[in-house]
Parts: C-alpha cells; structure tokens; sequence
C-alpha cells in the first residue's frame, strides 16, 4: 500500500508544480489534490489499522500529513480562500517529517532518511510561500516535480517492481 500512496503523491507533486509555475489554476490543481488526498487518508488509516511496528505507523503517519496537506489544499482552491493556514499546517508538517527523518537515520534506513530530508524541506518551503508570503512559487515549482520523480515515482515503482 505504502508504494501506491508514493504513487498517488508523485502524481500530485507534479500537479502541484505545474500550479506553483502557473501552468494551471487553483481550481484545476484542486480536484485532482481532493482526489488523491482521499485516496491517501484512506490507505493511510488502513496502513495504521495493520501496523505492528514503529516503522508502519511512521508511514501511516506520513501518509496522513500528506492527505491532510492534499486536502486542506484542495479545499482552499475550490473556494479560492486564503492559504495562509495551510501554510501554517505546512509548518508542523516539515517538524513532523523531521522527525521521521531522525526516526529513519536511527534504523538506520538511509533511503527513506533522504526522502524525508527532501519532503520536510518542501513543507518547509511551502510554508514560507503560504503562510508568510516568501516569494518562492518558481522554486517550489521546479522542487515539487523534481521530487515527483526522485523521491517519489522512482522509489514507488521500485517498490512495487520489488526491486527496492
């Protein structure tokens, strides 16, 4: 399940991108948020209910942050309401998926520590361009579909090929 949520997640990274290069409009990034942010909460709680380890309620953990990134995101464009809170949201994400991070580096899982490194500093990001207005859409455009590809596409193909 873990890959599919990767999966889910590349595809709205580059949505995302494309939104932040404005390519597409709020309400054209919105939908395809509000459907994969579902899809996400859902396996994510599945993935919970099933865990047995630290390590698969981590990941359910980071599934949720994202869906609930997805669709508080979603929810703001549809309505073209301000994103500020998001942008705060995005703020306790970046500290969440720090923390993964630590979580990973003590495993010692270095894959999955990248990833985590890669995706706190988007949320990171994300909050300074959302909640306090850093002018940063260029950058996190290009940031968003290059992790599409390498830190989530990549790796969820991998996994699912069972290459990983």
């Amino acid at each position: 399940m873990a890959a599919i949520v990767l999966l889910g997640a590349a595809f709205i990274f580059l949505v995302n991108g494309a939104f932040m290069l404005g390519k597409i409009e709020g309400k054209g990034a919105a939908a395809p948020n509000a459907v994969i942010g579902t899809l996400i909460a859902i396996l994510s709680l599945l993935i919970a209910w099933g865990a047995k380890d630290a390590g698969t309620y981590i990941v359910a953990g980071l599934a949720m942050t994202f869906s609930i990134f997805y669709l508080t995101l979603a929810w703001g464009l549809f309505g073209g309401h301000d994103l500020r809170g998001v942008g705060w949201y995005c703020l306790a994400a970046a500290i969440f998926v720090a923390f993964t991070a630590v979580f990973y580096a003590t495993v010692p899982d270095l894959r999955f520590f990248l990833l985590a490194v890669a995706w706190a500093i988007l949320f990171f990001l994300a909050f300074l361009a959302m909640a306090l207005g850093a002018s940063l859409a260029k950058l996190i455009g290009w940031l968003l579909i290059i992790e599409s590809v390498v830190t989530l596409m990549y790796p969820a193909f991998l996994i699912l090929a069972q290459w990983w």
